[in-house]
């Protein structure tokens, strides 16, 4: 098994090739066109695209696959399932690429759409995706369609346990839960590649997840808005914006102080 990592100019969104054999399972193909057109050009030179996952459905996720086009798309069950009901959810995500597109005159010949079919995937110890054996985790907080794979010894977590940034938390339980999960998986896998910064090794990414599991708890135990706006960021604390993330996340975790 081959893994490759292409960065993306914007956030360092990660685009993953996990190939084997010339069969290429390609993980939140993002984001501008050159870069997916590197994505593709990459598979080509490894062989095919056998299968496409995002690993959630946040709009700097779930671009890319039209470069891919006849590759199977897979996401969470969560995610299939808003898409399928035409859950206002889905239609923001893509309202929200649609926007930034816009903002920034960056071509989108193939438009703003979810692709025609979409494959869920649910909780599982073991599924087989272009002669890969992987487990697929369903890892809510940051949004409510997260999905995590195991491909032998890599672990992909989508946008957790990230070194550039906060966490950006919508629900600050889940998100929690998922981190302690996370710690409790690490021992058990070689590297960790998130959805956004360098791929890690197994100790970077439990720095990560302490940092973020402590930064949680001092905001679910605030009690006060203000004394959660005084907790210390895990990391990142001179990056632009992430003064206004901590914000939303005060909130988020305010929503669940009386539980």
């Amino acid at each position: 098994m081959q893994v490759d990592t292409l960065q993306s100019g914007i956030w360092q969104t990660n685009s993953t090739i996990v190939s084997q054999g010339g069969a290429c399972l390609v993980v939140d193909p993002a984001y501008f066109p050159r870069e997916l057109d590197a994505v593709a050009a990459r598979v080509r030179e490894l062989g095919h695209a056998a299968a496409v996952i995002f690993t959630h459905g946040h709009w700097d996720h779930v671009m890319g696959h039209a470069a891919l086009p006849g590759a199977p798309v897979y996401v969470s069950a969560v995610l299939a399932g808003a898409v399928a009901r035409d859950d206002p959810r889905a239609a923001k995500y893509l309202e929200a690429a649609r926007e930034f597109d816009s903002r920034w005159y960056v071509p989108r010949p193939s438009g703003h759409r979810w692709p025609t079919v979409l494959h869920g995937l649910a909780e599982a110890d073991h599924t087989e995706l272009a002669g890969l054996a992987l487990r697929t985790l369903h890892l809510p907080g940051h949004s409510p369609d997260g999905l995590g794979l195991v491909i032998e010894d890599v672990l992909l977590v989508g946008d957790y346990l990230s070194p550039c940034e906060i966490p950006f938390v919508e629900d600050a339980r889940a998100y929690r839960a998922t981190l302690a999960r996370l710690v409790e998986l690490l021992p058990h896998v070689r590297e960790v590649i998130p959805g956004h910064g360098p791929r890690l090794t197994t100790r970077e990414a439990a720095a990560i997840a302490h940092a973020d599991l402590d930064y949680l708890d001092r905001l679910l135990a605030a009690r006060d808005l203000a004394a959660a706006l005084a907790v210390v960021l895990p990391r990142a604390a001179d990056v632009a914006g992430m003064a206004d993330h901590h914000r939303d996340n005060c909130t988020a975790a305010a929503a669940q102080w009386d539980r």
